[in-house]
């Protein structure tokens, strides 16, 4: 990049040294890099002066990653599931799962930085549902928060058990997907 491609993504008027992360969302001017101008010193330079930002909404989501994590996650209370669905809970998981609005509540998002690999929040909504169901024993929040987060300390999780889903028809999917389980 040159000196003037790197003034293209500011207005003539502010330094590029003079942008913060959060007045990024401001800039009105940017210029697409093309591989002809892609100089990789300057590139470098940029990022060591803290002149180089990237947009992390615009992130790849591995969403076999975010499958494997959420197994993993919902397996330490696999000890609490009722007898009624013992034989049934891994096939209720998958189905919750391979849903792809259940696969997009579960992403990740901005507002949940602690929540790397998936959203936390949404699980304990969904395993709160399901413990309303009879899929898991009715135990109180701090028991479950306790074998999840493995702490017995209290989280910020916790109260998200007895929240329910926000969104209607993911509730009534939800509900849909626990009737085909029940004996």
């Amino acid at each position: 990049m040159s000196e003037m491609s790197e003034r293209s993504l500011a207005s003539e008027k502010t330094s590029i040294l003079a942008l913060l992360p959060h007045k990024l969302n401001k800039v009105k001017k940017y210029r697409r890099v093309c591989p002809e101008d892609f100089n990789v010193e300057l590139l470098m330079e940029a990022a060591r002066e803290g002149r180089l930002y990237v947009d992390d909404s615009k992130k790849k989501v591995n969403k076999q990653l975010i499958i494997k994590e959420v197994r993993a996650y919902v397996a330490r209370i696999g000890g609490l599931v009722t007898k009624d669905y013992s034989t049934s809970v891994d096939d209720l998981w998958e189905q919750i799962l391979s849903d792809e609005e259940f696969l997009e509540l579960l992403t990740p998002c901005s507002k949940a930085k602690k929540c790397q690999a998936f959203d936390k929040y949404s699980v304990m909504r969904i395993i709160g549902v399901l413990r309303e169901k009879n899929v898991y024993e009715y135990y109180n929040d701090s028991k479950y928060n306790n074998i999840l987060e493995q702490t017995d300390k209290d989280t910020p999780y916790r109260k998200y058990l007895s929240e329910g889903l926000k969104q209607r028809h993911l509730m009534v999917k939800l509900r849909q997907i626990v009737a085909k389980y029940q004996l």
